[in-house]
C-alpha cells in the first residue's frame, strides 16, 4: 500500500510540475532578471539626461514674485520708485534733506525711514547666442553616453542570457544524475539477489550478500542526494531568470546535454569579438565622452554671448494690482581673460584623461582575445575529455558484463564486481559531467565572443 500511495503521489507531482523550456526561460530571464531590470533604467535615466543637455539650445524663461517688507532706506526707496510713487516730498521720508530749509517756502520733514512694502513679479528671458561650442559638446557628449548605456544594456543582457542557460544546463546535470543513480541502484539492486539466490544454493558467503547490500543502500542515498541537488539547481534557475514565485518543485527542465566539436577556428571569434562585443563598443562611447571632453574645455578660452529681456510688475498692496510696470532687454558678453592658468590646466588634464582611455580600450581589446582564446582551448579540452569518458563506458560495460558472468561461474568475486560496476558508475557519471562541462565552454566562448544573442 504505500509502494502504490509514493507511485500514486508521483505521478501528481509529475503531473502538477510546469515543464519550463530553455527557450522560455531565457524570455523570463530578458524581461524579470533584476539586473537587466536595473540597467533598463539606468538607460532611461540617460536617456532623459541626454534630453536635458538638448534642451540648453532652448531659451531659459523664469518667473519670479517675491514680496518685501523693509525699512531699509535704500531698499525702500528703491521699491517706493519702482511703485511710481516716488516724489519729493516722499524723498524726504528716506534722505535727510532739511538743508534746503532755508530757501523760502520750503520745510522738509526729518527722515522717518518708513517700512515699504513691494509685491514683485518678474518674467525674464535669456537667449544663448554664442557659448564657443559648449552647448554643441555638451549635447554630443550626453548622447554618446546615452549610447553607451544602451550596449551596456544589451551586454547586461547578454549575462542574463548566459547565467540562465548556465543555470538551466546545470538543472540538466542534476536531473540526468538522478537517472543514472537510479540506474546503479537497480544494477546494485540486481546484483544484490545474485548474491542473494547464490548464497541460498550455497555457491556464496553469506559476506557477498552484505557486501552487494551495503553497495545497493549507497546508491539509494546517491538517488537523494542527486534529487536534493536537482532542486537547487532549479531554484537556482529561478533565480536568474527573476522568479521569485515559483517553487523549484513545480518546475521541471527538458533537453539532453551534448558536446560537439567547434566548427569554426579562433581567429574567428577574437574578430567577432573584437566587433560586436556590446561593452567594448560601449568603452569606445566612452572613449569619445573623452574626447568631447577635451573640446569642452578648449570652449572655456572662448566668450560666451547671451541675449535677455524681462517684463516686471511692482506693487504696494498686492500683485494682481501694480503700481508700476517696466521691461528692459539687452545682449551680454563675459569673457574670462585669466584665471590663474586654470583653463590651460583643465585642458591639459582632459587630454592626459583621453589618452589614458585609449589605452585601456586597447587593453580591453587584448583582455577580450585572451579571454576568447582561453574559452576556446577549454572548449577543445572539454571536448576531448567527453570523448574520452564516451570511450571509457564501452569498456566499463563491457568489463562489467565479463565480471558479472565470471562472478555467477565463481571465477571473481563480489569485491571484483562491485569495484567493476563503481569504476563504471563513476565513469557514467564523469560522462554526465563531461557533457555539461563541454556545453560550458562552449556558451563561455559565445558569450566572450558576444555571439549569445546575435
Amino acid at each position: 500500500m504505500r509502494i502504490v500511495i509514493s507511485v500514486l503521489l508521483l505521478f501528481i507531482n509529475l503531473a502538477s510540475a510546469k515543464v519550463l523550456t530553455l527557450k522560455e526561460a531565457i524570455n523570463q530571464a530578458l524581461n524579470n532578471n533584476y539586473e537587466v531590470k536595473a540597467q533598463k533604467q539606468s538607460v532611461e535615466s540617460k536617456k532623459f539626461q541626454y534630453k536635458v543637455a538638448k534642451g540648453m539650445r532652448w531659451p531659459k524663461i523664469d518667473l519670479y514674485a517675491n514680496w518685501m517688507r523693509t525699512n531699509n532706506p535704500g531698499y525702500a526707496m528703491m521699491n517706493t520708485l519702482n511703485q511710481k510713487r516716488l516724489d519729493l516730498n516722499n524723498s524726504a521720508k528716506f534722505v535727510d534733506m532739511t538743508a534746503f530749509n532755508s530757501f523760502p517756502g520750503v520745510n522738509f520733514p526729518s527722515p522717518s525711514y518708513p517700512e515699504v512694502n513691494n509685491w514683485q513679479t518678474k518674467l525674464q528671458l535669456q537667449i544663448p547666442i554664442y557659448t564657443g561650442g559648449k552647448i554643441s559638446t555638451a549635447i554630443k557628449m550626453q548622447e554618446k553616453n546615452y549610447h553607451a548605456e544602451k550596449h551596456q544594456f544589451k551586454r547586461i543582457k547578454e549575462k542574463a542570457v548566459y547565467n540562465t542557460i548556465k543555470a538551466y544546463k546545470g538543472a540538466l546535470l542534476a536531473k540526468n544524475a538522478i537517472k543514472l543513480a537510479k540506474e546503479a541502484y537497480s544494477t546494485a539492486e540486481k546484483h544484490y539477489k545474485i548474491a542473494e539466490k547464490m548464497y541460498k544454493e550455497g555457491m556464496v558467503v553469506y559476506a557477498d550478500v552484505l557486501r552487494a547490500k551495503i553497495y545497493m543502500m549507497q546508491m539509494k542515498d546517491k538517488i537523494s542526494e542527486a534529487k536534493s541537488q536537482y532542486l537547487t539547481a532549479k531554484k537556482w534557475l529561478l533565480l536568474a531568470i527573476g522568479n521569485n514565485k515559483t517553487k523549484p518543485e513545480d518546475i521541471e527542465v527538458e533537453g539532453s546535454l551534448q558536446c560537439k566539436q567547434p566548427d569554426k577556428d579562433i581567429s574567428y571569434y577574437q574578430n567577432i569579438a573584437l566587433n560586436t562585443r556590446e561593452d567594448l563598443i560601449a568603452a569606445k562611447e566612452k572613449l569619445q565622452i573623452a574626447k568631447n571632453m577635451v573640446k569642452m574645455t578648449k570652449s572655456d578660452f572662448l566668450p560666451t554671448i547671451g541675449a535677455f529681456a524681462f517684463y516686471e510688475m511692482d506693487s504696494k498692496n498686492s500683485p494682481v494690482n501694480p503700481d508700476g510696470k517696466w521691461w528692459g532687454a539687452g545682449v551680454g558678453l563675459t569673457w574670462n581673460v585669466f584665471n590663474g592658468f586654470q583653463r590651460i590646466n583643465k585642458y591639459k588634464s582632459a587630454k592626459e584623461e583621453y589618452k589614458k582611455y585609449q589605452h585601456q580600450i586597447k587593453g580591453f581589446e587584448e583582455f577580450i582575445k585572451f579571454k576568447v582564446y582561453e574559452a576556446f582551448e577549454k572548449y577543445l579540452v572539454s571536448v576531448e575529455k567527453y570523448n574520452t569518458q564516451k570511450e571509457n563506458l564501452k569498456y566499463a560495460e563491457e568489463v562489467l558484463r565479463i565480471t558479472e558472468k565470471s562472478y555467477k561461474n565463481q571465477m571473481a568475486s563480489m569485491l571484483d564486481l562491485i569495484d567493476t560496476q563503481t569504476m563504471r558508475d563513476k565513469i557514467k557519471f564523469d560522462l554526465n559531467k563531461a557533457a555539461f562541462e563541454c556545453e560550458i565552454q562552449k556558451l563561455e566562448l559565445e558569450y566572450n565572443s558576444g555571439l549569445l544573442i546575435k
